[in-house]
This record gives structure tokens, C-alpha cells and sequence, in this order.
């Protein structure tokens, strides 16, 4: 096999003039046709097979069914919600999407950085009010891929066979997750999420049955200190760290968060306060990682940019608070939800 394929790369990366006998020539060739080589060994011995889907695709139903098919858990968006009176709005100019809707033009409205808001807004007393919550959830949705045979540096771990899943842990986002769990202790949970299965005709599967959940792997960040990857055959939380092979078993995410909440302390689900200290957390968490990079860069120009229009609109603390977590979950690609009382 590796004659075929070294034959074959340097067909392609010798010229015709190259495959005469002079030595310095065909040497070159036969040197980068080796080089070319290595990758494609690697992949062929490890049997790796990256998800066919992308993960965006895989964490929007992930994160909906987690919303919508668990009582306990839900959007921190349901909290302004509860204070403003509607849960998103967005203003859409384009004629092409309002014709998809069967109207010629954009219907009229009001923008409502004109009318105050958000200061004001929403019923005094509510009707309804949120469920009272104990913890926030943060999770970082992986992309897997699939392994046919077990890999060799994980042959110390006999709980963990084949065929199994994988995804990698990046060192720099590690390290952040890592310092928003410690800051957040007591407050917060944080996981990352990743599908076990890999084809898209399994995410359309479990999508239309509303069985993402019970088909992905939850390992929270403490687990995985130290390690650059995380292996498991079966959902769950169940698998093996590497480098330095470990096994680890953990509960499953819901039981997981569920006993976390109980130790909790019970936060009033009208009551905003309890926000001003979680963006105070999440701050400090990107602001002690030593190393800078673009994205840390780009949330603390977000936060200068959200000081501004907090004095120009006069915002709540509890709000410019709420904007401030928001934005850490999107500059660096987390989800947030909540966990309230069974």
C-alpha cells in the first residue's frame, strides 16, 4: 500500500524531465512525495472521520431541546421577558424576507431606542412569575469525530472499546473555561457538549425525534484539566482523557446539575440583582488569563462600547449586567442557560 501511494505522489509531483535518471532531481521528488506522504498515513492508521455537520448545525437543536423538552432549564431571556413584556424583537428591512411572508413591503413599527426603552417597560406586577433558579449553565458545544478502531494511546484504557467519538480541547479556551468555573463556583456549571454520532442523517434523525440530548456526550471542563482531548463511546458522561490516558465517569449532565442546584443557593426569578455579581465573575475570569488574544480584546472593547450606551440610555445596572454576560457567551461562542427548582 505505501509503495502504491508513493508511486502515485510522485507521478504527480515529478516532471517528466525529473523522471530521467538524474539523482538531484528525482531525489527532490521522491522528498516531497514523502512529506506528502505523512498526513495521509496518519489518517488512514487512526480511521478518523470527521462529522459530516458542522457545529452550528448540531448545537441550535441541541440548545432548543434543552429549553424546551426540560422544565427546569431555560433562557436567561425569559427573565427580561418577565420585566420587558416580550421576549426577542428584531427590525428587518429587507423587502425579500417580508415577501416570504406574503407582504410587499416591511410592515410599519417603532424603534424603541426612541420611546425609552428598555426603562419603564413591562407591567409593574407581572401575572406570572419565572421560576425561582439556583445555577447557570454554561456549554460549549463541540464538533466529534468518529474512530473505527480504537486509538493506540488509548490502549491503557480498557473501560472505553470501538467504535467510539472524540473531540479536541483547545489549550487557550481551556484555561478560560477552566477560570469561569472557579470564579463561578456555587453560581454556575460548565460543560462542554458534543454529539455521539456523526452522520447528518443521525442529526436529522434526532431532530425531528427530539433525542438530541440523550445522544451527546456532556464531560464538564473540571474533568478535563490537563488533557487535549476527550474520547467516549456511549452518551453521556462517560469516556477517557488524553494525553496522559484517564478514564472518568461522571453523572450525567441533567442528574449533574440537578444535585448542583440543590447546593445552590434559590435566586427569585423576578429579581435581577443576582446578575450584577455573574458579570462581575465572567469579567474577572477573562481579565486573569495572562496570554491576550483577539477575543478577549474584542469582548473588552464590546464592554467599553456597552459602557457608553449604558450612559446615553441610562440603563439598569441589572441590564448593562445581562448585555455583559451576553456578550462573553457570544465573543467566545458559549451557551447560557438556567436551571431552576424541580
Amino acid at each position: 500500500m505505501r509503495q502504491k501511494l508513493t508511486r502515485l505522489l510522485e507521478s504527480n509531483f515529478t516532471t517528466p524531465r525529473q523522471s530521467k535518471p538524474n539523482s538531484d532531481r528525482v531525489d527532490k521528488g521522491r522528498t516531497c512525495a514523502q512529506f506528502c506522504l505523512l498526513p495521509h498515513f496518519s489518517f488512514v492508521r487512526s480511521k478518523m472521520i470527521p462529522a459530516e455537520f458542522e457545529e452550528r448545525s448540531y448545537e441550535a437543536p441541541l440548545y432548543n431541546q434543552l429549553e424546551r423538552g426540560y422544565r427546569e432549564i431555560f433562557t436567561p431571556g425569559q427573565v427580561l421577558e418577565n420585566r420587558v413584556g416580550f421576549d426577542r424583537g428584531l427590525l428587518l428591512t429587507q423587502t425579500a424576507i417580508w415577501e416570504t411572508l406574503g407582504y410587499d413591503a416591511p410592515l410599519p413599527g417603532a424603534a424603541l431606542g426612541y420611546y425609552d426603552w428598555p426603562w419603564g417597560w413591562g407591567p409593574r406586577h407581572p401575572r406570572r412569575d419565572l421560576p425561582r433558579f439556583r445555577l447557570n449553565l454554561f456549554l460549549q458545544a463541540k464538533r466529534p469525530v468518529y474512530y473505527k478502531r480504537k486509538p493506540r494511546s488509548l490502549r491503557s484504557i480498557s473501560s472505553i472499546g470501538a467504535p467510539l467519538w472524540a473531540f479536541r480541547v483547545t489549550e487557550h479556551q481551556q484555561r478560560l473555561l477552566e477560570v469561569l468555573a472557579k470564579k463561578t463556583r456555587g453560581r454556575a456549571h460548565v460543560a462542554y457538549a458534543s454529539a455521539a454520532f456523526h452522520t447528518n442523517s443521525a442529526l436529522f434523525t434526532h431532530t425531528k425525534r427530539r433525542t438530541i440530548v440523550q445522544n451527546s456526550t456532556f464531560p464538564s471542563v473540571a474533568v478535563l484539566k490537563g488533557h487535549e482531548a476527550w474520547y467516549y463511546e456511549e452518551p453521556g458522561a462517560a469516556g477517557a482523557a488524553n494525553p496522559n490516558p484517564e478514564s472518568i465517569e461522571e453523572q450525567p449532565l441533567l442528574e449533574r446539575v440537578r444535585a448542583l442546584a440543590e447546593q445552590s443557593e434559590v435566586e427569585a426569578g423576578g429579581e435581577l440583582a443576582w446578575l450584577d455579581a455573574l458579570a462581575g465573575n465572567v469579567i474577572d475570569a477573562v481579565g486573569s488569563i495572562e496570554t491576550a488574544d483577539a477575543i478577549q480584546a474584542q469582548f473588552f472593547d464590546d464592554l467599553h462600547t456597552l459602557d457608553r450606551l449604558s450612559e446615553t440610555y441610562e440603563l439598569r445596572p441589572s441590564f448593562k449586567a445581562y448585555a455583559q454576560v451576553s456578550l462573553f457567551t457570544v465573543r467566545f461562542d458559549l451557551s447560557w442557560l438556567l436551571v431552576g427548582m424541580a
